[in-house]
């Protein structure tokens, strides 16, 4: 009977459907009956920035640390750059996330009875034990400690921590604010129960948590180290350009990744044809085992480290870097509105 009264309803009135589906593309509201736990992020970087404006859209209390008020202004201009961003791309309604951050450069005023506290700076081992020491001292014994990184070990980083199996390590990917995924890596004396409060934390603040093993890169950085070994390999043989690289990757491969992995494909297309190509393919693979020698040494060498040096594979004197983040940002948001229920509208040359 009540399928029988909806299709018995009035057509929409003109609009109604392009409203329904902007609705759908806005997150899911935090549950007014669940107080909002106290977070802290310690760090003002890109990460740190990111991570407390994710955390705060999910409904938590973000407290932000840095040691210097200059860099909290800069990570508060970020916070404030990205929220606006959300609202003009329909993701967000307003920008009330952030009054749920603050910034202090008082760390005992930042750690002062959280749940939750993510160490966000660089990827430098004594950097992150000295951190991570100092904040283990003004933590609760109940709080959970992580730190975001790609690649260092969360058994190493908790070698100076006298409470190992509250830390772990949780891998947000750049942007942090739209990149659903989240690596959950525990070390060698990681509890179950702080792998389940802290995947537990990233669900509640629209997260896709994804547990992996304590190994060099974990799985997402593994994945692109193996893919850009295997295209520098193939540059370097002359096969192809970097341009062609990023083309076949945005446009082929990567377009289908959203609805299947890996494994499915190769269920899918059966895995006598995958171990033919596989015969042809795999004695060919890149081996090489250091990026030094290669493009990538050759770049590096000349000082073209990359955007921020104006050069690296591609000239980015030429290219503007701010309308490249900008467009991968949009990009990004396109296809968290199509896993909210969007649709996608190809136009064509004469739209």
């Amino acid at each position: 009977m009540a399928r029988a009264d909806h299709d018995r309803r009035p057509p929409a009135r003109p609009g109604a459907a392009r409203r329904d589906r902007r609705e759908r593309f806005r997150p899911r509201r935090r549950a007014r009956d669940r107080p909002g736990v106290t977070c802290a992020v310690l760090g003002t970087g890109v990460m740190g920035s990111d991570i407390a404006l994710s955390l705060a859209l999910g409904g938590e209390e973000v407290r932000v640390w840095g040691r210097r008020a200059a860099g909290l202004e800069e990570s508060r201009a970020r916070a404030r750059r990205n929220a606006a961003f959300l609202v003009v791309e329909g993701l967000e309604r307003d920008e009330s996330a952030l009054e749920r951050i603050t910034w202090t450069t008082e760390r005992a005023r930042a750690l002062e009875d959280v749940v939750f506290a993510c160490e966000a700076v660089s990827e430098e081992l004594a950097l992150k034990h000295e951190l991570l020491g100092s904040a283990e001292e003004e933590l609760g014994a109940g709080a959970v400690l992580v730190s975001t990184t790609s690649a260092l070990s969360p058994t190493r980083l908790a070698e100076p921590l006298t409470r190992p199996e509250r830390f772990v390590v949780t891998h947000y990917a750049q942007p942090a604010h739209l990149v659903a995924l989240v690596e959950v890596v525990p070390g060698e004396r990681t509890s179950p129960e702080t792998v389940a409060e802290a995947s537990s934390l990233l669900e509640r603040t629209g997260k896709r948590p994804a547990v992996c093993a304590d190994m060099p890169g974990f799985l997402w950085s593994r994945l692109q180290q193996a893919v850009l070994r295997e295209l520098v390999h193939l540059v370097a043989r002359g096969d192809v350009t970097p341009e062609t690289c990023d083309t076949v990757v945005k446009y082929g491969y990567a377009s289908r990744l959203p609805a299947m992995g890996p494994f499915e494909h190769a269920d899918l297309a059966g895995l006598e044809l995958m171990g033919n190509q596989a015969r042809e393919i795999w004695p060919d693979l890149a081996t090489a085992q250091g990026p030094d020698d290669g493009p990538i040494g050759e770049l590096r060498a000349r000082g073209w480290t990359g955007m921020a040096a104006g050069r690296g594979f591609y000239d980015w004197r030429v290219r503007d870097p701010d309308a490249f983040r900008l467009e991968r940002d949009r990009e990004i948001v396109r296809r968290l509105k199509i896993t909210r229920g969007g649709e996608v509208v190809l136009k064509g040359p004469e739209a």
